[in-house]
């Protein structure tokens, strides 16, 4: 289907160019701090530091993308930008390796080698891989944000009670309340509850749709990511 017909994504405006000068860094800072999390989980993993300075290295790496343009030259076949972003880490993680090695034997040369697709496995593949470290951050940080964009479109049209039952129903810890149990604690009835649950639930779905829609190149690849997404995801 021709990409065209389609509206552009945050990560397609970036990628393609569409966004330039201050836009183009206002949207890669976007999907760096959605990001944030996952890459500093998948830098961690990766390179077995501690999350300081895994913080740290992700700072360096945001500071790189800005100042490069590699980000031109993504593949198509990289479309979505968690996979890009997993290339680009691993690549990065690996050249910050080649570099303390060449300190240690008294050389500061780095190696410029972001752009190779040839790049070794960074170190060994322990429980959890980084890919699975990053992959794992990343469904927490999407599901979180998709739950608290809905909060606060909910609250701000004085529908607070409708998410109150929502969260009851789907993220408070232990087994499920029935809707006999939610009625009585919010003073409704058991249809008020089904209703509220249905229409909250479609308002997160539209939330999470379009967090993700943000992270892919071709909104065509919507689909195959947020079956992705929702294998481990709730609700």
């Amino acid at each position: 289907m021709d990409a065209g017909i389609f509206p552009t994504t945050l990560w397609s405006d970036v990628r393609r160019g569409g966004a330039v000068g201050k836009a183009r860094e206002a949207a890669l800072a976007a999907l760096a701090q959605r990001y944030q999390a996952p890459a500093e989980a998948y830098l961690a993993a990766a390179l077995r530091l501690p999350r300081e300075r895994a913080h740290e290295l992700f700072q360096e790496f945001f500071a790189w993308m800005l100042a490069s343009d590699w980000l031109a030259k993504a593949a198509p076949e990289r479309g979505r930008f968690r996979a890009f972003l997993k290339v680009a880490l691993r690549n990065f993680a690996t050249d910050e390796l080649r570099k303390e090695r060449a300190a240690k034997r008294g050389g500061g040369a780095r190696t410029e080698s972001l752009d190779g697709e040839d790049a070794p496995e960074v170190l060994d593949h322990a429980t959890p891989t980084p890919d699975e470290a990053l992959d794992a951050a990343w469904r927490a940080a999407v599901v979180e944000a998709a739950f608290e964009r809905t909060r606060l479109a909910l609250e701000r049209s004085e529908r607070g009670l409708a998410f109150a039952v929502f969260r009851d129903y789907y993220l408070a810890g232990g087994p499920e309340p029935d809707y006999r149990t939610l009625a009585a604690r919010h003073g409704l009835t058991t249809t008020d509850v089904s209703n509220y649950l249905q229409r909250t639930k479609n308002a997160y779905r539209e939330h999470l749709r379009a967090l993700v829609l943000d992270t892919v190149a071709n909104p065509s690849d919507l689909g195959d990511e947020l079956a992705w997404l929702v294998t481990e995801e709730r609700p």
